[in-house]
């Protein structure tokens, strides 16, 4: 109900503001029966680019943004409206500078985050500046009313400013020359973050328990080549440039491999993690429980899980570089311990540097892909099956598909499902064609392309299915209960409608039960 309340006041105030919306209801596809299908539509005097929506529904702030007169890039300046789903009203509008802040839509008001390191809050009621700090902002919690951030991107000071006041909560040391890798909710208002260690952060008194690890390393040869290119600038004369950065992450040093750490594995009141040199076993208070040093090989991007009381880790093979693209770092493993810790066996993938490019667990084994090879085992046996791929033929491996695709016919009235189920996977090539593979790492079935359909958006047991702009409205079994014909930038799924953002500057209604009637 309450859900559907927030659907009905978005609805008012769009329909409200008439000066800023028009209303009126649209064909935007055609139903199987071949019917209309129909949506109520909001039409924008002004190109909006965006949307976004406090955390409890009850405000939407859009960014109203032009292009050139090419129409191939944004500029700028632009403005902001906020409206209140409650009232129904358009609140106030203003310009803004797009090009040096960003915005976010929250339940006190806008936050507006600067290049550099400032950050304000725009009143909900009035669009006034209520407070204005110095900060480099990385977390928002807009649920506990706070803002995380350094002082500067370069300081190791972190502070909690207050969404409300704009006061400073605590501060308290966590340095991030390796960046955050991840935060993780924990029971009331603790977090856990990877950052250069492991940390337990209390986000609300700023309280503070580390564990240390190291889950980044210097990259010697960026460094090595970078002084190099520096003589060699040198030599033909200095050049001078400038600008600023926005940092929509936590700031990494640079010549700097991050990412070396597992996910954060809570089990039974105890926490396994590892970093690059260890795996260790810690309580809720950070004591360590047991720790494991790897055996001539450093660890890198690793996935922990257990499985029949055993604790397994995958280790990739790979970090970022600066967090951001794949480096070889180690050699890929995968390895077994007893849950006290004893090591039930460690076997290493790759006797190149090869990393793993991507893996997927079934109930009882692990399909794992190499850009040249599929391998796969089974976690009741240390033997690893390795298979060559012949990249000749077949193209170069780039990942393997999680999520269920959508295979239509040449006339699109079926769509058939495909999915991991354990006994087979999908991996795809470099050209976009997708294989099916089976548990012997041999080629079952070929999909090109053009007739895959991916899911972007889940109304309760209908998908809207998506290929290069083509979409449609389906029963989760794959079949189709309406074609979309219009292509649109975002969309949100309220109740039982579907809230589109289209390329005709419209914000477009579709009622789910008028969909498949």
């Amino acid at each position: 109900m309450k859900i559907h309340r927030i659907l009905t006041l978005v609805c008012l105030t769009l329909a409200a503001s008439v000066s800023y919306a028009q209303s009126a209801t649209i064909v935007v596809g055609k139903k199987t029966d071949g019917t209309d299908l129909k949506a109520q539509c909001y039409t924008f005097p002004q190109r909006v680019e965006t949307f976004s929506m406090s955390g409890k529904g009850d405000y939407l702030c859009v960014s109203f943004r032009e292009t050139t007169k090419s129409g191939k890039y944004l500029k700028n300046k632009g403005e902001i409206g906020f409206y209140d789903t409650k009232s129904s009203q358009l609140l106030w509008k203003q310009p803004i500078n797009f090009g040096r802040a960003s915005i976010a839509c929250l339940s006190e008001g806008v936050l507006i985050t600067e290049i550099g390191s400032k950050i304000s809050l725009l009143s909900k009621e009035t669009g006034e500046k209520r407070w204005e700090a110095d900060l480099f902002p990385v977390y928002t919690d807009d649920s506990l009313g706070l803002v995380l951030g350094y002082n500067f991107s370069a300081s190791n000071k972190l502070r909690a400013v207050s969404l409300k006041f704009g006061n400073t909560l605590w501060e308290n040391k966590i340095p991030h020359q390796y960046g955050w890798n991840e935060v993780l909710e924990l029971e009331q208002n603790k977090r856990m973050i990877v950052a250069d260690e492991l940390h337990k952060l209390d986000f609300m008194t700023g309280e503070l328990l580390t564990f240390p690890g190291k889950p980044g390393a210097h990259d010697t040869k960026a460094a090595l080549l970078q002084g190099l290119v520096a003589v060699a600038g040198a030599a033909v004369g200095a050049a001078a440039s400038g600008g600023g950065y926005y940092y929509s992450y936590v700031p990494i040093a640079s010549n700097t491999i991050t990412g070396l750490t597992s996910n954060i594995l809570s089990q039974d009141s105890l926490y396994y993690w590892a970093d690059r040199q260890q795996i260790s076993c810690m309580d809720t208070a950070f004591n360590v429980v047991w720790q494991k040093e790897f055996p001539d090989v450093k660890a890198s991007r690793s996935q922990l899980f257990v499985q029949d009381g055993k604790l397994f880790m995958l280790n990739y093979g790979y970090g970022l570089r600066e967090g951001a693209s794949r480096k070889k770092y180690g050699r890929p493993f995968i390895a077994c311990y007893g849950l006290d810790g004893e090591e039930i066996f460690f076997n290493q993938l790759s006797v190149k540097k090869d990393m793993i490019e991507d893996a997927l667990r079934t109930d009882n084994a692990l399909f794992m892909l190499f850009d040249d090879g599929l391998a796969y085992q089974e976690l009741t046996d240390s033997v690893v099956n390795i298979v060559p791929w012949d990249t000749k033929q077949y193209g170069k491996l780039e990942a393997i598909l999680p999520t269920t695709l959508y295979m239509a016919n040449k006339d699109t009235t079926v769509f058939q499902s495909l999915a991991f189920d354990g006994e087979h996977c999908l991996v795809y090539n470099d050209q976009g064609i997708i294989y099916e593979v089976d548990k012997d790492l041999n080629i079952r079935n070929t999909y090109e392309r053009e007739y895959i359909y991916s899911p972007s958006i889940r109304l309760k047991d209908y998908l809207c299915i998506g290929n290069r702009g083509d979409y449609w409205f389906i029963h989760e079994m794959g079949m189709p209960v309406a074609h979309l014909e219009t292509n649109f930038k975002k969309g949100r799924v309220i109740d039982n409608k579907l809230l589109l953002l289209n390329d005709k500057n419209q914000f477009l209604f579709i009622d789910l039960d008028e969909a498949i009637k």
